[in-house]
């Protein structure tokens, strides 16, 4: 090897000094390597030296692109958790919201179906009996609740859907029925309830607008997931418009002690999604004023959202009082309510209500339908001339441990202007059982109800309908509901 090349080697070694120190293998001095050994070996090194830094590169691109992940991953670990908002199941419900607590949503559906039975004595002519059974889906309800920008403003929306099909007047220019047609209404949805309530900070007041359940008696204000029976009493149907929406403001005074109230303006009984006209454009009513007071004797409020002795904790006593005036025209009713509620944690339960309806001129009795009602009027006895009517309900049931629970009910009923050959007195008597599954949420009912005379007009929310003559009347139901 002549100089020149022995210099430049000795040069190419020393710039290649520290990676060399690195690897074990032994390399034998310049002087005794021949020149293309020393190429070979300037080769393997300048090569190693490449495969280093390519690795150190693929090492940073790894390091960049784990840290990228982790910090995609820490900026959704905090959109979902502490940062903007959670989700979650909690006391029963399923819920997306704010960890702050400003912004709360709550879905939940309800399904209700149903085996019934109605035999109706002497209906058919001939004297023969009148059976019917079938299925039918009572209630599929869905909706959503929560509060918005604060815990003080709350809201609840829900729908239900139309029980059934059926037909629609067809009426020319002049409103004058020329027809009918056919409708598929069957689940449909139906607006039912649709309020939002404000509670002014730091106070017990609250004020509530939209269509609510109109505070009148127990039974309807607590909606139809924890009643005990398979369907309120019939009492509520007549008097009290059954589901009882209407559209309302209230003023709320609640400081979660011993009492609270309710009292407003709504736009009067049975007047669930109706627009702003009067009586008789489209509306069963003008207007009319509504009040309710709670009195809590012992217990939880909390226990008192039902019919029923199902978790309750401590023995609970409540007594409510309730009015509500709607006007029509010239005509006018008043009903007003006491009812109270028992119950304690050995599973004793026990409900009354008594209600009376006042009307300055009689208007008619309405029928219940499974799409709705409709105003039957009474005959000329009654027609326009002040009536006083009344209904009394007893209700009573045991809870057997966690799942068993076998119930009663009476009621005592009387109208005015009935139809010809029907009563004006209405005696009911229901007995059921309960087997919860898990509470109100998942619950088999069975349920028996007998009317010795009858019914004078058609209630098939409760499956009775009119049996003319007085004759005896006969319901069974098998009833599974499901609300998540």
């Amino acid at each position: 090897m002549n100089l020149k090349n022995r210099f430049a080697a000795a040069l190419l070694f020393a710039a290649a000094g520290p990676v060399l120190a690195q690897d074990p293998a032994p390399i034998a001095p310049p002087s005794i390597l021949s020149a293309a050994d020393e190429i070979q070996v300037i080769r393997a090194r300048l090569n190693l030296l490449e495969a280093r830094q390519r690795e150190t590169l693929r090492l940073a691109q790894e390091n960049r692109t784990t840290e990228q992940v982790i910090q995609d991953a820490d900026r959704r670990s905090q959109m979902l958790d502490a940062g903007a908002f959670s989700a979650g199941h909690k006391d029963g419900r399923f819920f997306i919201g704010s960890e702050d607590g400003n912004f709360l949503l709550r879905p939940f559906f309800q399904l209700q179906v149903r085996d019934v039975t109605l035999e109706r004595q002497d209906f058919k002519p001939g004297g023969d009996q009148d059976i019917q059974n079938g299925f039918e889906i009572r209630r599929m309800r869905f909706g959503f609740d929560g509060n918005a920008f604060t815990p003080n403003l709350t809201y609840f929306f829900n729908w239900g859907t139309q029980r059934a099909s059926g037909t629609s007047n067809v009426n020319n220019a002049a409103g004058t029925k020329i027809g009918t047609t056919s409708n598929n209404l069957g689940g449909v949805p139906l607006l039912e309830e649709a309020w939002v309530k404000y509670r002014f900070d730091n106070t017990p007041f609250y004020v509530r607008a939209g269509q609510i359940r109109d505070p009148l008696i127990h039974d309807e204000i607590i909606g139809t997931v924890r009643q005990q029976a398979t369907e309120r009493p019939i009492t509520s149907d007549i008097f009290a418009n059954g589901e009882g929406f209407t559209e309302a403001a209230t003023f709320i005074y609640d400081p979660k002690t011993w009492v609270r109230t309710e009292a407003g303006l709504n736009h009067g009984l049975r007047s669930a999604n109706t627009n702003f006209l009067d009586y008789p454009n489209t509306n069963a009513f003008n207007y009319g004023v509504v009040g309710r007071a709670e009195f809590k004797v012992f217990g939880n409020w909390k226990d008192y959202n039902q019919i029923g002795a199902v978790d309750v904790t401590e023995p609970l006593l409540v007594i409510g009082v309730a009015a509500d005036y709607s006007e029509r025209g010239h005509a006018g009713q008043t009903v007003g309510v006491v009812d109270a509620m028992y119950a304690d944690p050995n599973g004793l339960s026990v409900y009354g209500a008594f209600v009376d309806r006042y009307t300055n001129h009689n208007f008619g009795i309405y029928n219940v339908s499974s799409t709705g009602t409709s105003l039957v009027a009474p005959p000329a006895s009654v027609l326009n001339k002040a009536t006083n009517e009344y209904a009394a309900v007893l209700q009573a049931g045991y809870l057997i441990g966690k799942h068993w629970e076998p119930y009663g009910r009476f009621e005592y009923i009387h109208v005015a202007g009935t139809a010809a050959g029907t009563k004006t007195y209405i005696p009911v008597t229901a007995a059921g059982v309960n087997y919860y599954f898990y509470g109100h949420r998942a619950k088999l009912t069975g349920q028996v109800t007998y009317l010795p005379n009858g019914m004078p007009f058609d209630d098939t929310p409760n499956d009775v309908l009119a049996s003319p003559g007085g004759k005896s009347e006969f319901s069974g139901v098998l009833q599974f509901q499901l609300f998540l």
